[in-house]
């Protein structure tokens, strides 16, 4: 005798079909970049604030709100330093045109982008000659590390930084 079979499917979570009847019925709300963004160099701010504050420095920065009218701005602004941070839902690496924005927005100052993609940790992508002062002045030499290593290597070479800027202004 054949068994016939069951005139419903079992859905397994995670298979294509399943996903596509849960887009349908889910309706998700949308996330407003520009809000996730604003959020993300506020986080940003608050983390070198506290850095500053336990290193001895006497510097705080925040947002520059200027950036949303005004082209080749950084999102923040700290000695020697333009930052531009990004924040988006997917993702592993940066992309060109970020970089190409920090080096559009820094000046003689050391371009730092600082980027996330949801559930990853913040990655900062710089010039390599700022970690190593004895490279050439190469804003596409780069290297990505972690946030709390940029931290450790903006420490380390504080010094250099202010000794370039006094050799720039000659």
């Amino acid at each position: 005798m054949r068994t016939r079979d069951p005139p419903f499917q079992i859905l397994l979570h995670g298979t294509p079909i399943c996903n596509r009847i849960a887009k349908t019925l889910l309706v998700l709300p949308m996330v407003d970049s520009r809000n996730k963004g604003a959020a993300y160099e506020r986080d940003t701010c608050k983390k070198l604030n506290e850095f500053f504050a336990e290193h001895g420095f006497d510097i705080t920065c925040k947002r520059n709100l200027d950036q949303y009218q005004t082209a080749d701005l950084a999102d923040i602004k700290i000695p020697y330093h333009a930052i531009e941070c990004k924040a988006y839902k997917e993702g592993w690496w940066w992309k060109p045109e970020w970089w190409k924005q920090v080096k559009a927005a820094c000046g003689n100052d050391i371009p730092v982008l600082i980027y996330k993609f949801n559930n990853k940790q913040s990655r900062v992508c710089i010039p390599m000659y700022a970690i190593n002062p004895g490279l050439p002045r190469d804003n596409d030499l780069t290297a990505v590390m972690t946030f709390d290593d940029w931290l450790v290597i903006m420490r380390k070479n504080w010094d250099y930084y202010e000794a370039l800027v006094k050799i720039e202004n000659i």
